[in-house]
């Protein structure tokens, strides 16, 4: 285990957190690298099993059905027993999902393991988020969230690309070997980096951890996040359907732009980090909401040149980033006894926001076409800036614009 240097009465700085803070990067970035990998592999497994591409692609559905269910579940759990035993047990069961499914002989057993996916993958990210909310405290919980909240950006800008590079050359079940044995790598890692117990003193009971719910704070909270992962789960799903349909370029120019875009998501992460120490944090937030309903409206809507509409999905990538740790950080503050419990339901508003914004977004096409997306984003923008906005009501928000330690 990493020596752990003597904190200060405040809080560890990053630098003394450090091993910390890259546990938890490491451990998120391995959970959606298993949870997302399947789409470079869908048609070498349908062929190999004799299903359809969508049959097959239904698997990543089933993924994120028991990730949204495990998280707020298990979050309590790791509030009354420690993070550290949970995240490691999400991690392990990862690993032996993946290992399992390179194999499976044939789709149900497939589904079995991603299932097994879903349900370990909730274990990880909130027991990180919720560890370093027990850690640090004023604007270094900000940037420690920042930092470790990036292994998701990480994922898809390193880890999908890394995958299918080798799942060319190793098949599919070579790349479900690669993703089990990485993150067998990653449960040793945070094994000997991570702190074996948080600062703060559990709830007196299961139940207990759900008491926050009494406060209207993480409601307004959790609901605004809902909209604004809607928004991005629709740039994210019927960018590249925009590029192909308005602009009429190959699928290769359109992987380019979209990796160009995703940088964004990186860049962004990082600079909301020291968001979470303004106060006026969540006017920010309400305002950025805003810009990301509008830069969808622009490029999907208004139809711009294809330089234009790269720029913007560039911005918009970047602002749809910026309010995660401020949201974090809100979330954690609210519920100082309880927070593997109310994470668990951030990441399952997550999950929701984006399979509405798929769903929702797919009957606006039928609708008006693609153009109606980009009028979807705005409403649901306009939607989620005032459900933040609630919390700036003095009788609303009194809590969550509380900031200790700042």
């Amino acid at each position: 285990m990493a020596p752990e240097p003597k904190p200060r009465a405040g809080g560890p700085t990053l630098r003394e957190g450090w091993a910390h803070i890259a546990a938890c990067f490491v451990a998120i970035f391995t959970a959606y690298s298993t949870a997302f990998m399947l789409g470079p592999m869908l048609d070498a497994m349908g062929s190999e099993l004799g299903m359809s591409v969508s049959a097959m692609g239904q698997l990543a559905a089933l993924t994120f059905v028991p990730w949204a269910i495990s998280a707020p579940l298990v979050g309590p759990l790791s509030d009354r027993y420690g993070r550290k035993p949970v995240l490691l047990i999400g991690l392990a069961g990862l690993s032996l999902s993946s290992l399992i499914g390179s194999l499976a002989p044939d789709y149900l057993t497939l589904v079995g393991c991603r299932l097994l996916t879903g349900v370990f993958g909730g274990c990880v990210p909130p027991s990180c988020i919720a560890s370093v909310g027990d850690r640090f405290v004023g604007r270094t919980r900000g940037n420690a969230l920042a930092v470790a909240g990036s292994g998701i950006s990480a994922s898809l800008l390193a880890g999908l690309p890394v995958l299918a590079y080798l799942t060319d050359r190793l098949g599919w079940r070579g790349g479900f070997v690669l993703a089990g044995g990485f993150g067998l790598c990653a449960c040793l890692f945070v094994a000997w980096a991570f702190p074996p117990k948080g600062r703060t003193a559990p709830p007196l009971s299961y139940l207990g951890s759900f008491a926050w719910m009494r406060l209207a704070p993480p409601w307004y909270i959790v609901s605004g996040n809902v909209l604004e992962r809607l928004i991005l789960s629709a740039f994210l799903t019927y960018v590249a359907v925009l590029l192909l349909r308005r602009y009429a370029i190959s699928l290769s120019a359109v992987a380019g732009l979209l990796t160009v875009m995703s940088i964004g998501t990186v860049i962004g992460g990082l600079a909301g980090g020291p968001l979470a120490g303004f106060r006026r944090r969540f006017q920010l937030i309400v305002a950025l909401l805003l810009i990301q309903g509008g830069l969808m409206a622009f490029q999907f809507s208004l139809a711009p040149p294809l330089a234009l509409a790269v720029a913007a999905g560039f911005l918009f990538s970047i602002v749809s980033q910026m309010n995660r740790p401020v949201v974090m950080d809100t979330l954690v503050t609210l519920a100082p006894r309880s927070r593997g419990a109310i994470i668990g339901f951030y990441a399952t508003s997550n999950q929701v926001g984006q399979t509405l914004g798929a769903a929702v977004g797919g009957l606006a096409i039928a609708w008006g076409g693609i153009e109606a997306v980009g009028w979807l984003a705005a409403a649901a923008g306009v939607g989620g800036a005032l459900l933040y906005g609630q919390i700036l009501r003095k009788d609303a928000g009194s809590e969550a614009l509380r900031l200790p330690g700042r």
